[in-house]
């Protein structure tokens, strides 16, 4: 009891900005702005509370590898002083490796001493460290990054755009999404009839995900034909087996690699899917296996540099 409450003490103590007051979960992500004759304030919503912040924040603790990567697509780099590295970083985010940018954790166990030590204005954070969402409001303000799978487009849009507000760059954010938005339609144009399967390989295990799951937005934004309508949605997919995949018999595989996106391994999904059954599919036979870059779906399939490149990835495989 002693150590618990000697940790509180301390987060307090190094905090740059005052503890958050609100405990309460909030039903819509919103941002709104107010003035008064000394300063800007932003206000947010989010499943971690309500949050004010000032306009022109520079110290931001990114705890979620999306908004770090929506950030980075936006070029507001300096507004960042700490993020997990003890989680791999993808390639496009490996700037933030640099010694001037505080090692917090893992992006499942953050350090909350070391949190607290970054002086941080604003944490962001998402669901894989909603356990310590209470221990991180005592530190600083704390946004809650989560995206609605049941509407996953408009969500990420509105995320985006919050995100964006808070480190000045909304008017950029409103572009690169106007831009996505054309991008999509036009993949969707390619994708008319055509048929498709989206699964994980972790390790030996194959897991199924279909319309309005995390990876949904191949059927959801993209067009593609659920080659199952009736794959259960789950974070975690719908175990299924290499006659499960020969069996629908899909035009389209598409691949997610856990391990090649957490670890520093490679072409384990290649090795599990390379058999005698899944090679006598169609899309075994015309070329049409899907390796996706892992690292965009798994880690930032929901930040704008992420989304842009998920959209691009696929583009190019039906352009094949």
């Amino acid at each position: 009891m002693l150590l618990k409450k000697t940790l509180i003490t301390t987060l307090c103590t190094l905090a740059l900005i005052g503890c958050s007051n609100s405990n309460t979960p909030a039903q819509t992500d919103q941002a709104n702005i107010t003035t008064n004759a000394n300063s800007e304030t932003l206000k947010f919503t989010s499943k971690a509370g309500d949050i004010s912040i000032p306009a022109n924040i520079s110290r931001i603790a990114v705890l979620d590898t999306n908004a770090l990567n929506t950030i980075h697509e936006l070029g507001a780099d300096d507004k960042v002083v700490a993020l997990p590295k003890g989680t791999p970083l993808p390639q496009v985010l490996r700037t933030f490796n640099d010694a001037k940018y505080r090692d917090v954790g893992t992006v499942k166990d953050p350090n909350l001493e070391r949190v607290a030590a970054s002086q941080p204005e604003l944490i962001l954070m998402s669901g894989r460290m909603e356990n310590v969402v209470n221990e991180l409001k005592t530190i600083a303000p704390t946004y809650f990054v989560d995206v609605d799978y049941n509407d996953q487009f408009n969500s990420f849009k509105q995320q985006t755009l919050n995100v964006a507000e808070m480190v000045g760059k909304k008017a950029e954010a409103e572009n690169e999404l106007k831009t996505l938005e054309s991008d999509i339609a036009a993949l969707k144009q390619k994708t008319q009839g055509k048929t498709a399967l989206i699964i994980m390989v972790n390790n030996s295990k194959i897991a199924a995900y279909g319309a309005g799951s995390r990876f949904g937005n191949i059927h959801d934004l993209y067009g593609f034909t659920p080659v199952d309508p009736s794959i259960k949605v789950g974070l975690h997919g719908m175990a299924i087996s290499h006659e499960f995949i020969a069996q629908k018999n899909p035009d389209y595989i598409f691949v997610i690699d856990r391990g090649a996106a957490i670890t520093e391994k490679k072409d384990g999904a290649q090795q599990v899917l390379n058999n005698a059954i899944v090679n006598k599919t169609k899309a075994a036979q015309n070329g049409h296996i899907v390796y996706l870059d892992s690292s965009n779906w798994y880690l930032m399939n929901n930040g704008l540099g992420g989304m842009k490149a998920m959209v691009k990835e696929v583009s190019d495989a039906v352009n094949d």
